[in-house]
């Protein structure tokens, strides 16, 4: 339909909204009424003129979509539609690389493709290309969002492990990887690709946004996750610490290993005296502490210049000593220290989504839907380009509706500005009756305030006359007892 509307039409069905297509046309009329209004003002104009431009504008404005491109258009600018459609090819995109991974129709004797493999590929491109387009388009909101850092690091793993596989491939007869080097161009890059599938796989996760219930659970996941990147950065820098000098510490037995010459001393264990046994087993400790025999020393005696008779006692002497305490440091704030922090952050980051977990959830949420407004969201990947196609068709074709479209947009600004300024100045007005009752109020106040005083102070004077009038009869009284 959209192809349809881009070649045979003006190329507007994504573009324009069914409201705007009503705007435009009420702009229309208008337009006729003004031309028609400045037609008999002017004097110079031709009548036929007028009446045929009139008739032309006319048959513009009255021209109705056909049923079909309606209901499309109608349909196509609903955000739900447009989320139906993104979710069915993300479910097809999973099910084509399930089955690409998977791969029933897999035979070692050669490489082939299948038609889930050429889907995948399709998919994976267009993926990379529309997070290389976000990337120059919005590149300043671009990495403030979690999902597009995690979806730009998935779909480059898949790009630069495909290119490896398929450079692999041409050096190596059939489909038998195991047949060849794990530093093999081909396994790098079915690594790559391997995590970049459960990577994929486990993207699905933000698709819980939109459940209520699980929504503040995936929140939840997404804040921990950048606690553990703050852990990693902390784990990297002791790991490194501690490997460098544990490995200067126990190399030398290491070097007299295989040059035994007389009486000495040896490891229990040569994981932490040499590079590659050094960095599993301090890596592992993080999961299963213990294994004091690593750093331990023994005491070796040799006996007729050939055979070693190994004593079982750990030595404790100065350097070996500080050797076995500190592995036992290191395990300490590995275990007991990094863990607990990591648990505690965990515990902070759950109870502060937990406090606000419906605010944060609905913005994750608006977040997340917020991409199905605009109308490249209609056409999805790997369907991505037809909507240049019909974007640039719009603009080459569609001056006019350009022109339109920008009227349209002038006029719905007016408009809401309008509201704002009206709701505004009813709440002005609001405020200011509100102020108007609090200054009554005072005046009242203030009235009465001032009516007790003056009448205390009557009082006051009733008072002293009655106390005068009663000394005076007093006097009265004792004067005519007398």
């Amino acid at each position: 339909v959209v192809l349809l509307d881009s070649i045979f039409r003006k190329s507007d069905i994504l573009f324009v909204s069914p409201q705007m297509l009503n705007e435009r046309k009420k702009l229309g009329e208008q337009s006729i009424n003004k031309s028609l209004i400045n037609s008999r003002r002017s004097v110079s104009l031709d009548v036929s003129e007028v009446e045929k431009s009139d008739m032309n504008q006319t048959m513009q404005v009255s021209e109705e979509e056909s049923r079909i491109f309606s209901f499309f258009r109608e349909r196509i600018h609903r955000p739900i539609f447009r989320m139906f459609v993104y979710h069915f090819l993300e479910m097809v995109f999973l099910v084509a690389l399930g089955l690409s991974m998977y791969d029933p129709k897999d035979q070692s004797s050669k490489v082939e493709f299948w038609y889930y493999d050429y889907m995948t590929y399709i998919f994976v491109v267009s993926y990379f290309l529309e997070d290389l387009v976000d990337i120059f388009g919005r590149y300043r909101n671009f990495f403030s969002s979690f999902w597009n850092i995690y979806s730009l690091l998935n779909h480059t793993l898949f790009m630069l492990g495909g290119c490896l596989e398929f450079y692999g491939f041409k050096q190596i007869k059939g489909d038998n990887r195991a047949i060849v080097s794990g530093n093999h161009v081909v396994n790098v890059g079915a690594t790559f690709v391997s995590i970049a599938a459960s990577m994929s796989f486990f993207s699905t996760v933000r698709f819980l946004l939109l459940h209520r219930k699980l929504g503040p659970v995936v929140v939840c996941i997404i804040r921990v996750l950048k606690d553990t990147a703050i852990i990693f950065v902390l784990f990297f820098i002791i790991y490194v610490s501690f490997a460098i000098g544990t490995f200067s510490m126990f190399k030398p037995f290491t070097l007299s290993h295989n040059n035994i010459t007389g009486d000495g001393f040896k490891m229990k264990a040569d994981d932490l005296a040499n590079v590659k046994g050094l960095f599993s087993a301090m890596f592992w400790r993080l999961f299963d502490p213990g294994e004091n025999d690593l750093a331990s020393i023994i005491k070796i005696e040799l006996i007729n210049g050939t055979d070693i008779k190994e004593d079982g006692e750990v030595s404790m002497q100065f350097s070996h000593f500080v050797g076995l305490a500190f592995w036992a440091v290191y395990q300490a704030i590995l275990v007991i220290l990094l863990v607990n922090i990591f648990i505690a952050m965990m515990n902070t980051t759950y109870m502060n989504v937990s406090q606000c977990a419906d605010l944060e959830w609905k913005y994750s949420k608006s977040y997340y839907q917020v991409q199905f407004l605009t109308p490249r969201a209609v056409l999805p990947p790997p369907f991505r380009l037809i909507y240049y196609y019909a974007k640039l068709m719009y603009r080459t074709k569609s001056n006019e509706a350009l022109k339109a479209d920008r009227e349209t947009k002038i006029r719905e600004y007016i408009i809401l500005l309008h509201k704002l300024v009206t709701t505004k100045k009813k709440s002005d007005e609001e405020n200011s009756i509100q102020d108007d009752f609090s200054d009554l109020r005072q005046d009242i106040q203030n009235i009465v305030s001032e009516k007790q005083k003056a009448m205390h102070v009557e009082i006051h004077e009733l008072k002293e006359m009655i106390v005068g009038l009663k000394n005076e009869m007093r006097l009265l009284n004792s004067v005519a007892s007398e």
